[in-house]
């Protein structure tokens, strides 16, 4: 394990994910003319601040359902143009348990896969909770989208089931952010490949990864922030 994976590892059992990537230069997300964004699986509200600074206009829409870390995303983010809300979004409406872990970003409602245990030390359940779930295109009418916006998917493994709830909403997206795993870090979920393909029905075409993470002990691919651009919004220009 080299000297930078040590220390992700160290800085990772105090909370703390930092993503071992040079800065990003986001000409090519303000180019967009994104005016609203969709930032669900919020957890502590640090993407929604990460993103108002590189889109200082925009409107935020977050959805966290874990109580401890919704408080905490109101209390970050009080500065922001943001509305917040407390439930998850899914494939139906339902009442169903997530599983919290030690890390609050790993939690997930799905079970987790012994290689996310493996590479993230410290990271395991601790207890589970009750939360809402809804469908995106249920609740869309309680949101001033504009015609151009970007939608962020960070919700550990339950992927699809936020684009199968959300298929009217998504597919009119200007852009997606999308979580994707290349192994299975979550039971049952959909690797890269089965996302790609359902957003690439939807209309959407793969332009690459923010940012990718390896395992330390062999060099594989774990996961990326996968990027995809709705193919007849760029036929527009």
């Amino acid at each position: 394990m080299n000297l930078k994976q040590n220390l992700y590892n160290l800085l990772y059992s105090f909370g703390l994910n930092v993503k071992l990537v040079k800065p990003d230069n986001n000409l090519w997300l303000t180019n967009l003319g994104i005016e609203t964004v969709l930032d669900i699986g919020a957890n502590d509200g640090d993407y929604a601040r990460r993103i108002s600074q590189i889109l200082p206009e925009a409107r935020i829409y977050s959805f966290e359902p874990i109580p401890s870390c919704y408080q905490q995303l109101l209390e970050k983010t009080k500065s922001l143009k943001i509305t917040t809300f407390p439930f998850a979004l899914g494939e139906k409406e339902e009442q169903l348990s997530i599983n919290v872990s030690a890390h609050s970003p790993s939690s997930s409602l799905l079970g987790m896969a012994s290689l996310h245990e493996e590479m993230f030390e410290g990271s395991g359940y601790v207890k589970s909770e009750i939360i809402t779930v809804k469908r995106l295109d249920d609740i869309a009418n309680q949101l001033n989208l504009s015609k151009k916006y970007l939608v962020k998917i960070d919700v550990q493994g339950f992927e699809d089931k936020v684009i199968k709830g959300g298929f009217e909403t998504i597919r009119h997206a200007s852009v997606i952010v999308i979580e994707t795993s290349f192994q299975e870090l979550y039971k049952g979920q959909m690797l890269f490949g089965e996302i790609h393909d359902l957003l690439q029905s939807l209309g959407f075409r793969f332009g690459g990864n923010l940012s990718q993470a390896k395992f330390w002990k062999d060099g594989s691919f774990l996961y990326a922030d996968s990027v995809f651009f709705n193919r007849s919004l760029e036929s527009e220009k």
